[in-house]
């Protein structure tokens, strides 16, 4: 009885579930304090395992005077129910194939993540965010006195250090109502705020994309996803490229 002890709880059967069956099947209609006293379980368990078999059409009972007694079905209603579980996790495997897409974005953290930020904090925030995530380039677009009239120069300026300091490059298309230093000239594409007026900012590291209202209510969105960071590369990219060449 060992083996098919294992085998029923192959098919989902509990330890007592299988327990009883097999008692059953071996003794006939029995009470419940007699199969509980020769299984050596609680009543309580008893009765909770004989509920499930009957749900599984595995057992019955029977009115023997005033006593209830409890049987195992035949055999061949083993057989039956294992048919019926085989049917259904076919239905379930075609399930599972038709949703595994899903599972597979979560494993692989494609699903994107964001988070929403509101005023100067949310713009601070993000600075900090791209300090800890240690990228090698920062593309931005931004609307320099848009993000001036919100940030300080003063809170600016500590940010840059940082940067300068972990060696973190830095492209932007940007739209300026001062002429760049030398060194801004190196770093950022200055485009006519009159022909490309636009009042956000976009920051793109690493996964992550910064996208930051600087009219009105400000609020910034911070969206983590792999693709949607390369997508925005390839724009700023192109974006630059034509830049450059509408300069000429």
């Amino acid at each position: 009885m060992a083996q098919w002890n294992t085998l029923l709880k192959t098919l989902g059967f509990t330890d007592s579930e299988a327990k009883l069956y097999l008692l059953s099947l071996e003794v006939g209609p029995s009470s419940v304090q007699d199969l509980a006293k020769k299984a050596k379980v609680s009543r309580v368990t008893t009765y909770a395992a004989i509920e499930v078999l009957t749900q599984r059409g595995l057992m019955s009972n029977v009115q023997k005077g005033k006593k209830t007694l409890f049987a195992s079905e035949s055999p061949e209603r083993l057989v039956s129910f294992v048919q019926s579980r085989m049917t259904q996790m076919q239905t379930t495997l075609k399930e599972v194939e038709g949703l595994i897409g899903d599972l597979q974005l979560l494993q692989r953290g494609e699903k994107p993540v964001v988070k929403m930020f509101e005023g100067k904090e949310g713009l601070i925030a993000i600075n900090d965010d791209i300090l800890k995530s240690h990228p090698e380039v920062i593309y931005e677009f931004a609307n320099m006195d848009a993000l001036n009239s919100v940030i300080q120069a003063d809170d600016l300026v500590p940010m840059r250090k940082q940067f300068d300091a972990k060696k973190v490059k830095n492209e932007g298309i940007i739209t300026f109502s001062k002429p760049l230093t030398p060194r801004e000239h190196a770093t950022f594409t200055q485009i006519h705020e009159k022909e490309f007026p636009f009042h956000g900012n976009i920051v793109i590291y690493g996964n992550k994309v910064a996208l930051s209202s600087l009219q009105g209510k400000n609020i910034s969105v911070l969206v983590e996803s792999e693709i949607i960071a390369q997508t925005m590369k390839q724009l700023f990219r192109l974006a630059k490229h034509g830049a450059e060449k509408f300069k000429k």
